[in-house]
């Protein structure tokens, strides 16, 4: 379980009254004739966790993509504690040391071992030498329930393990907001909740994240506000068991009616190397 001492990695200006960590206003993004995100206005407050639900397709993964500069958008603008970083000559690389962002992909290097994953950007970008790269990556890959996994190689280690690598690997730069996106998905069943453990957790330490998945349960326990998104909109946000529990669109009770339940509570877990433990 991660410490109470890692609460400092979600330490902001924001996080002591200044404003929001991160502020969307207006944001189209278009893919050709394709409109992806279509006037999108989002603000999420230092320390929350905002869940972010809608079928494949309704701009979810985009927003999180353009949130980082990985996509330009269109139209809108979009600020990083207070600073607006879709402004023309930002530096998109500070911008990016901000933001720490876990794909549904592990996106490890097959050759380097765990910890040589966690430290590279550390090493190459922060400057830190080996052995302040090292000493701080063995407290987090400790804090995934990995710290005896830190000389093997992915393919080593299971699904669960190469993603909670990766969450340690996007701490490691100290960011001041994290963006998962659909970071289960690409598990197999009885891999997930080792993950969604870890970023409960990670929640509890303050952490300002935003997180696109469609594990319900995670919503509803952990998420500060929940997000559901159709056709490039926000139809509809609040706290999580008043829209999970009472939606007042349509089209979030006719997608939660497709969606699947997770059947237990994540309250009582831990996690450890082998995964899960009650």
């Amino acid at each position: 379980m991660i410490a109470s001492e890692a609460a400092t990695v979600g330490t902001t200006d924001s996080a002591n009254g200044a404003g929001p960590v991160v502020r969307v206003e207006g944001v189209r993004k278009s893919f050709g004739t394709n409109l992806v995100l279509d006037g999108v206005d989002l603000t999420v407050a230092a320390g929350d966790a905002l869940v972010i639900i809608g079928r494949s397709g309704s701009g979810k993964s985009t927003l999180l993509r353009c949130i980082n500069l990985l996509e330009p958008i269109d139209d809108g603008r979009i600020l990083l504690e207070g600073d607006e970083i879709t402004r023309k000559g930002v530096d998109v690389s500070r911008v990016r040391q901000r933001i720490g962002m876990v794909f549904q992909q592990f996106n490890l290097f097959p050759h380097l071992t765990a910890i040589d994953n966690v430290t590279l950007a550390a090493r190459k970008i922060r400057k830190l030498s080996r052995e302040q790269a090292e000493r701080r990556a063995r407290e987090l890959l400790k804090t995934v329930g990995l710290e005896e996994k830190a000389e093997q190689h992915p393919h080593q280690l299971s699904g669960g393990q190469q993603q909670r690598v990766a969450i340690a690997r996007a701490l490691m730069m100290e960011p001041h907001v994290m963006l998962f996106d659909e970071v289960t998905s690409a598990l197999d069943p009885e891999l997930v909740g080792e993950v969604l453990i870890v970023m409960r957790d990670l929640a509890r330490t303050g952490m300002t994240m935003l997180v696109v998945t469609h594990e319900m349960q995670f919503a509803r326990e952990v998420g500060d506000r929940l997000v559901f998104m159709d056709e490039g909109r926000i139809v509809e946000e609040g706290v999580p068991a008043d829209v999970l529990d009472n939606p007042s669109d349509e089209r979030t009770r006719r997608f939660l009616r497709r969606t699947l339940q997770l059947p237990e509570s994540l309250e009582e877990l831990t996690v450890n190397e082998e995964g899960v433990e009650e």
